[in-house]
């Protein structure tokens, strides 16, 4: 397609509403709107596809014929676009891992190079789906300008997709304000893209330099797998694994040593995510690593922080890698480094900073050390290593994501960044609920008093509503104790007796990574260890209300990672299953053992044992128990199912999952 202005990209719009209102012809409604998709995304084929709920099938008008796509297919692109309702791009289809050529190029025609799938969704509600094509001979990629253009029409998509499932519809004229203003803003993403493309070699020294910090990380972990192993032959294996990552860290620092006079343009997009599980997973990348070199490494993520936020992810993550990477880097062993997340409820932002008791930065290159790289010292790279890019990006990032990086720092003192942000709160429950019952007494048992880690997990406690009073740090165990953190030093045979026989709540602190792994003594006990994150597991111990209990059985491994996502937030504990006879094995498990599940997520087409016989087979069995009665939840999508097996179900849920869905049927079940 020629580069078309604005006026011209309304105008293929209008044209093609005129030609549409022009046809009662589906076939030709369809090849109008796929040939503008082909159009506006200078692609080689389109396909719109329409889904029909009631009947749970993906079609398109071709030839005058209905083809139906198996939806349900367990490896596919379209499917997971189906299931995920997330657009993606893909530059190297055959390569990708759920590429299934009879769903994602039944024609085939042409040998794909690159794809676009695009959900099309009505107040979340998923109406069909659009992907537009290139073959091998197309040299130009996809990007992310092609994406948007698709998503700014997307309510001209929804009437026309309306129109094709027989809908009737009041009003046929575009809204040619919103639309402009949309296509402005893909203009203006356009002319900044121009600008990109000059300064292309400097955003690549960005990510380049971001690579050491997994691949330092992923030596670490290589690094402890090696000392749990004694195969001779796995050791070799990892040897050459570790040799791989080191390698990777002299390539990064050879490029960027390229491009030192370059500068950065980058951006991200917005997103919603699960506020404490994103930073705890960045915190736990350094864990390996800090054990390894004898940092004391202590996380707090503020417990109370808003449980759905949208940020910059990308950019929000970066910097926190740097800034954390950087401490490692020029903190000695024996040291101590502390990553903070706290949430201002006044203010609605939120708080970051990482401090250490390192090297520290003299005061006259503090301001330095920001620009594009430079240094704390002249020989820092010399003992160091890297390159002094890192704080520049963060700083740079910092300021698009609305707040200042700022540094205290004394020389053999340490140093701490920090900065705020404003927050786009998109679900203000807190990540964990405060205590119900505080009438626990709490001992944290250590000989060391002062430790970072006994007043890190006393501030946990605290923060999630437990009175001080309650709390005590103590190398002794006070006599009016219902729960006890207990330091690996101080285990004894006694203390696990004590706690065994009286069911007293027991959580092991462990002191050096995987050292009371194998101790079998421990085995009914929860186990945290120091340098992770362990907020999740304080909660869980002291928290008054039993985890609701979750099954899911389901032999598409895509459903159960987006129900998995979708519960990640409510407070539970999810197993699940990939064939009917393991979950039947599950369930009667549960009711031997006294634990039975209190929720059920159950796909009817499965390996061994269908989703029908196995409600039926343990519905059998619960009658007989005294016990709650599970609540039950369909997820087959099957458009079949009869009327004796809806009633086998306390609830249908249809394919592709809606959030509000998923966790509507969870609060009735739990």
């Amino acid at each position: 397609m020629q580069k078309n202005s604005e006026v011209t990209l309304i105008d293929i719009l209008t044209k093609a509403m005129d030609k549409v209102s022009q046809t009662d012809s589906n076939q030709e409604i369809n090849n109008i709107i796929e040939k503008l998709l082909i159009d506006f995304t200078d692609a080689e084929f389109a396909t719109l596809l329409v889904f029909d709920k009631e009947k749970q099938v993906l079609y398109r008008e071709d030839d005058s014929e209905v083809l139906i796509l198996p939806i349900n297919h367990p490896e596919s692109l379209l499917n997971e676009c189906f299931l995920t309702k997330k657009p993606a791009i893909y530059n190297h289809v055959t390569s990708e891992k759920y590429y299934n050529i009879d769903i994602d190029n039944p024609k085939r025609r042409v040998r794909l190079k690159s794809q676009i799938i695009i959900p099309i969704l009505d107040n979340d509600n998923l109406v069909g789906i659009v992907r537009t094509s290139k073959s091998i001979r197309f040299p130009k990629n996809y990007n992310h300008n092609d994406l948007s253009k698709i998503k700014s029409i997307n309510s001209f998509l929804i009437k026309m997709i309306n129109i094709l499932s027989g809908k009737k519809i009041k009003n046929k004229e575009i809204d040619k304000s919103r639309i402009s203003k949309e296509l402005n803003e893909i203009k203006a993403q356009k002319e900044n893209n121009l600008n990109e493309i000059s300064e292309t070699m400097m955003f690549l020294s960005n990510t380049v330099h971001d690579i050491r910090t997994p691949a330092n990380t992923l030596y670490g972990f290589l690094d402890l797998i090696e000392e749990q192993i004694e195969d001779k032959r796995l050791k070799e294996f990892i040897s050459n694994a570790k040799d791989s990552a080191k390698f990777i860290n002299k390539l990064t620092d050879s490029i960027l040593e390229k491009v030192k006079k370059e500068h950065e343009v980058s951006s991200s997009e917005s997103t919603v995510i699960l506020s404490s599980k994103f930073f705890v997973d960045i915190a736990n990348v350094f864990s390996a690593n800090m054990f390894k070199k004898y940092i004391n490494y202590i996380i707090y993520i503020d417990p109370l922080i808003p449980s759905e936020i949208k940020i910059e992810e990308l950019k929000l993550k970066r910097v926190i890698i740097n800034l954390i990477g950087n401490a490692y880097k020029f903190t000695p062993r024996d040291k101590h480094i502390e990553f903070k997340v706290m949430f201002n409820t006044l203010n609605q932002r939120l708080e970051i900073s990482v401090a250490d008791t390192g090297i520290g930065i003299e005061k006259s290159r503090q301001k330095a050390i920001f620009k594009a790289f430079e240094q704390a010292q002249a020989d820092t790279s010399a003992h160091f290593g890297g390159t002094g890019l890192g704080l520049a990006i963060s700083s740079k990032y910092v300021k698009d994501l609305g707040g200042n990086l700022k540094l205290d720092s004394a020389i053999d003192k340490g140093s701490k960044f920090y900065f705020d942000m404003p927050l786009t709160v998109v679900d203000n429950t807190p990540s964990y609920e405060k205590f119900e019952d505080i009438e626990k007494r709490v001992t944290i048992l250590t000989d060391y008093i002062d430790s970072f880690d006994a007043k890190n997990i006393k501030k946990y406690i605290l923060n999630l509503g437990m009175p001080s009073d309650r709390i005590i740090i103590s190398s002794n165990i006070e006599y009016n104790t219902t729960h006890l953190f207990c330091f690996e030093h101080k285990i004894t045979e006694d203390i696990l007796d004590k706690f065994s026989n009286n069911n007293l709540n027991l959580v092991v602190i462990e002191e050096k990574l995987f050292s009371l792994s194998n101790d079998l003594r421990l085995s009914n006990f929860d186990i945290i260890s120091t340098n992770t994150y362990y907020g999740d597991k304080i909660h869980h111990s002291l928290f008054s209300r039993n985890a609701t209990k979750v099954l899911i059985a389901d032999d598409n491994k895509i459903n159960i990672m987006l129900l998995q996502s979708i519960l990640e937030k409510e407070y539970c504990d999810i197993s699940y299953v990939l064939d009917g006879q393991k979950a039947l094995d599950k369930l009667k498990s549960s009711l031997i053992d006294n634990k039975p599940y209190d929720i059920l997520f159950l796909d009817k087409h499965m390996p061994h044992v269908s989703g029908t016989d196995v409600l039926k087979e343990y519905k059998k069995l619960e009658q007989k128990s005294s016990k709650k009665r599970i609540f039950t939840i369909s997820i087959t999508g099957d458009p079949l199912i009869d009327e004796e097996e809806k009633n086998l179900y306390d609830l249908l849920i249809s394919k592709p999952f809606n959030k509000s869905e998923i966790r509507e049927a969870f609060a009735k079940g739990k």
